[in-house]
């Protein structure tokens, strides 16, 4: 008998299969309308481990308001970051509805001036310091 040669098994590996937030809020509805764990597994064709989990994150994916295609729910999310994609859409889709181009160093350039005007009224919101000084005007959105 020869050696033993590795089996090369490679491509046999899982890919792992994200699952956006709105089929998570989709899998947690039908839940609590009754659907069994197993039910849900067989029809998203995931483990039912996966789908415990989903029901026992289901207060923190409930309280997100995600944009869409969003996938992950991060920790270091807030607020801010949900209503900056929110608006970055409006800019985007209203450009191209208008016949504009849109680059990504256009979407990163109105990404960033978006952020930082949250973040100030935010920061206005709390106290943090004077707001007349620190917001900037909403030109982000017209162009």
């Amino acid at each position: 008998m020869g050696p033993k040669q590795a089996s090369e098994n490679k491509g046999s590996e899982k890919k792992k299969r994200m699952m956006t937030m709105a089929i998570k809020h989709e899998i947690i509805e039908k839940h609590e309308s009754g659907v069994q764990v197993i039910e849900l597994a067989r029809q998203y064709e995931r483990s039912t481990s996966t789908i415990c989990t989903i029901l026992e994150q289901k207060d923190a994916i409930k309280s997100t308001k995600p944009s869409k295609g969003l996938t992950i729910l991060s920790k270091l999310s807030s607020d801010i970051h949900d209503e900056k994609e929110r608006l970055i859409l409006i800019s985007i889709k209203r450009e191209t509805v208008g016949g504009d181009s849109v680059t990504e160093m256009i979407i990163c350039g109105k990404a960033s001036r978006i952020y930082d005007d949250l973040k100030g009224k935010k920061a206005a919101e709390r106290g943090d310091f004077d707001t007349s000084e620190n917001l900037q005007n909403q030109t982000w959105l017209a162009g």
